[in-house]
């Protein structure tokens, strides 16, 4: 199973485009690799997130990492993605509040949110049925 991983629309400008997830810096300018890189691997699951001030979490994009190893662009360390959808959803039955909606990049383990996301990837990225 992939993981998730949420990333902040604000900090997302440009990953559409250029087809990359790029890693946050950290508070001294530099890429914050050992705390984000590692555990994003290839096939993992990434999405675009906004949220409103009540803390409404809605997905913008969906996009599947397409390598573990991070290259240089000019928007600093990114990996390489297939953003298969685009749009804004908004997830219903949240089983949690979405207190992680200030971090710029966060591992997702509601299941309800994973659950949104899966629903809207394209049947080719889905797991089949049996499973």
């Amino acid at each position: 199973m992939a993981a998730f991983f949420g990333i902040d629309e604000f900090k997302a400008q440009g990953f559409i485009d250029r087809s990359v997830v790029c890693i946050p810096h950290d508070g001294d300018g530099r890429p914050d690799l050992h705390a984000i890189v590692a555990p994003i691997k290839n096939e993992d699951i990434v999405f675009i997130k906004q949220c409103t001030p009540q803390l409404e979490l809605h997905i913008k994009a969906i996009g599947i990492v397409q390598s573990d190893y991070p290259t240089e662009s000019i928007l600093g360390m990114c990996l390489p993605v297939n953003w298969v959808w685009q749009g804004e959803k908004v997830p219903v039955n949240v089983d949690e509040s979405s207190s992680l909606c200030g971090a710029a990049l966060y591992e997702e383990h509601s299941i309800s949110v994973q659950k949104e996301i899966i629903d809207l990837l394209p049947e080719k990225h889905r797991m089949p049925q049996e499973w």
